[in-house]
């Protein structure tokens, strides 16, 4: 084991625990799904206090190799599902695997009016669900939909495990051809991380995407929250 040196060009203790945890998580010795030895445990063994130990675990967990999981405790991370979030249908070998959490209709909020182009307090249809990818058994991102009611009679009746672009263009005849997106940190809520499996306050990423026809229509808005310990954006481009 290697110890920490308290005069190692100045560099400090949370910070030199933080490289030798990385070091174990990217060299193969821990494992994604592993758990990691608890705060007391590595204060024991590296000499130094719990304090330092919680900072060089919580810098890891902002970084998205560790994930702290309420009452159960600190996990190496699955590796990151890479790719561009941006567009509004993701790749199929993504998997289109979706839980619905709640389905319903609401009268809308001004913010939601405005993207949809309907008055404020209009009903509309809300569709809360959470998004897996690949074969994973944990949730990536929580999902909230919204659509007007009109021109989707019956909408809540149907299946909402796979995408509703796919439910869109195979039961209405609509298809989504722009998308305008918006995208910003944020920390996790109690709720969001609770239905996440994560810790309060774990950073995440929201995507504010507005789903358009070829004419610049709007026909969904979706809010997601992407944990930010399971995706990273991908920008590409030739225009140099």
């Amino acid at each position: 084991m290697k110890n920490l040196n308290h005069d190692e060009n100045g560099l400090p203790l949370y910070y030199q625990l933080k490289e030798i945890l990385k070091e174990k998580i990217e060299g193969g010795e821990w494992s994604p799904g592993d758990q990691i030895p608890n705060e007391i445990q590595l204060a024991s063994d590296y000499k130094i206090s719990r304090s330092t130990v919680r900072q060089a675990i919580l810098d890891l967990v902002r970084e998205g190799l560790l994930n702290r999981k309420q009452g159960k405790g600190t996990f190496v991370a699955a590796p990151k599902v890479e790719g561009n979030f941006i567009s509004f249908r993701f790749p199929l070998e993504w998997g289109t695997k979706h839980v619905p959490l709640s389905l319903r209709e609401i009268r809308c909020s001004p913010s939601i009016a405005s993207s949809l182009h309907i008055v404020p307090n209009e009903k509309v249809y809300e569709i809360l669900r959470l998004r897996y990818f690949k074969e994973e058994t944990e949730p990536s991102v929580l999902e909230k939909s919204y659509l007007r009611i009109d021109p989707y009679p019956d909408f809540l009746s149907h299946n909402f495990e796979g995408r509703v672009f796919d439910l869109l263009a195979e039961k209405y005849n609509v298809h989504i051809s722009k998308t305008k997106t918006f995208i910003e940190p944020v920390l996790l809520s109690a709720y969001e991380a609770q239905v996440l499996e994560v810790m309060e306050g774990q950073p995440a990423l929201k995507l504010t995407k507005l789903g358009m026809d070829a004419q610049g229509n709007p026909i969904i808005l979706n809010k997601s929250i992407f944990r930010g310990d399971r995706c990273r954006l991908l920008f590409y481009s030739e225009d140099l």
